[in-house]
């Protein structure tokens, strides 16, 4: 409760909305939902193939089993599980980002294995897209890391001028106490 207290401090001094993260998930969240249904729905995907898949529609089975796992099936799925070892890659290799500690870091590596068990029945389609997703923001990633001067951004966060006054409230609280203020006066 300490460290999150602290962060939000660093957060209202440097003027970030913690919120701020939440706006472009909302953005892709009909796009994901587009194209959950897309992809099992496209009669342009059926009996299509690509690579070991036959039918992009339907799951990529590289090997069946005699016998049904629950919540996962009775059968291995490649692009699910390359989309998986993607994530859990990815994951590694932002965790100097993360400032996440104890069962809450476990459960960003505990997720991707929760997907591969959701992704194993859907179509081959679907877990390749998020495997190439992948792929293409951890490359994006490691584009950007050559290109940020860590010491010169560290500099600039740690200048006196830069920083607001504990004092000064977020924009947003300062107009709400301003509306407040406007209809007590009437």
């Amino acid at each position: 409760q300490k460290v999150q207290m602290e962060q939000m401090t660093l957060y209202r001094e440097l003027g970030i909305n913690p919120l701020s993260g939440c706006i472009p998930v909302l953005l892709q969240a009909p796009v994901l939902i587009t194209m959950f249904n897309f992809f099992q729905n496209s009669i342009a995907l059926r009996q299509a193939s690509f690579l070991w898949a036959k039918d992009l529609s339907t799951y990529d089975s590289i090997l069946d089993l005699p016998f049904t796992i629950p919540a996962y099936g009775d059968h291995v799925s490649l692009f699910a599980i390359l989309m998986t070892v993607s994530t859990v890659l990815y994951t590694l290799s932002s965790g100097q980002m993360n400032t996440a500690e104890g069962p809450m870091k476990a459960f960003s590596y505990l997720m991707p294995v929760m997907f591969m068990f959701i992704f194993n029945s859907f179509p081959s389609a679907l877990s390749f897209f998020y495997f190439v997703t992948n792929m293409l923001t951890f490359a994006q990633q490691s584009f950007m890391k050559r290109f940020v001067d860590h010491d010169a951004l560290e500099q600039q966060l740690k200048a006196p001028k830069n920083r607001a006054r504990p004092s000064d409230k977020p924009r947003a609280q300062a107009r709400l106490e301003k509306l407040l203020a406007e209809k007590k006066k009437k």
